[in-house]
């Protein structure tokens, strides 16, 4: 008899709490939303002004009241239901907001709970830089291997590819042609990006300027170009050495 009864109870209790659960669970036909107006925000915390709206038919409401933590805060009777508050007219912490909605027909619903960690200014600030941090070393740590990684494809060819003429491989971001000195040269992920094209420092002379990535053919020719200049400049240079040679041995010379 006693298990049976202890059977009974447990089963009563069971039906109970899945009473009270349905009950909970129930749909409504509204919830809120929070909008940030200015401030921080990351996942649940948020610091500064903030906008609750209600979401769902207006034309069925009589009126909206608006709750932090079970308090009324805010009553409207007419649209737009809205409610914008300042987190410091608040403790820091977990505030829990909802609405509830009295409906033209007498009856009334309640929007589920939405869960806010309200920061201090000194602490939003503090987790504000943590993560402008974390963003800027994600963002130097990026630039660096890709840097490193372009390094590497550029070195691959070998040390023929930096003789004057011979094709080379210019990385990932394409070559370019220096405006300044007409030379090839491989776009830098350290250049600025920019509209127009991309301000990058030439490796040949040093110069910056607006550079386009240019096409396989156009850098070829560059390359051409480059070794011809180069070939001009060594005859020319050998031309004028034998004739500084020539006048150096004529001072040996006495005149006849």
């Amino acid at each position: 008899m006693k298990i049976k009864t202890i059977i009974v109870l447990f089963l009563t209790l069971c039906l109970s709490i899945a009473s009270t659960l349905t009950v909970n669970a129930q749909d409504s036909d509204f919830q809120i939303r929070v909008r940030k107006d200015f401030g921080y925000n990351m996942g649940s915390n948020i610091q500064g002004r903030f906008t609750i709206s209600l979401i769902g038919d207006e034309k069925a409401i009589n009126s909206v009241n608006f709750y932090v933590d079970d308090v009324l805060v805010q009553r409207l009777e007419t649209e737009p239901y809205r409610y914008q508050f300042q987190t410091d007219e608040f403790d820091p912490g977990m505030h829990r907001i909802y609405a509830e909605i009295e409906l033209n027909d007498g009856g009334k619903q309640m929007t589920s709970y939405a869960q806010y960690n309200f920061l201090s200014r000194s602490e939003a600030n503090r987790q504000m830089w943590t993560v402008l941090l974390v963003i800027g070393g994600v963002v130097v740590g990026s630039l660096l291997l890709v840097a490193l990684i372009q390094n590497l494809i550029i070195k691959k060819s070998g040390e023929s590819s930096r003789q004057a003429g011979a094709p080379r491989n210019y990385g990932i971001l394409g070559g370019t042609i220096c405006k300044k000195c007409g030379r090839p040269f491989p776009r830098h992920i350290w250049g600025f990006n920019l509209v127009v094209g991309r301000l990058d420092r030439c490796d040949n002379c040093g110069k910056w300027s607006m550079t386009i990535r240019s096409t396989p053919k156009a850098l070829r020719l560059a390359e051409e170009a480059e070794l011809e200049s180069v070939v001009e400049d060594s005859q020319g240079f050998e031309i004028e050495k034998d004739e500084k040679d020539l006048l150096e041995e004529t001072k040996y010379f006495d005149d006849i």
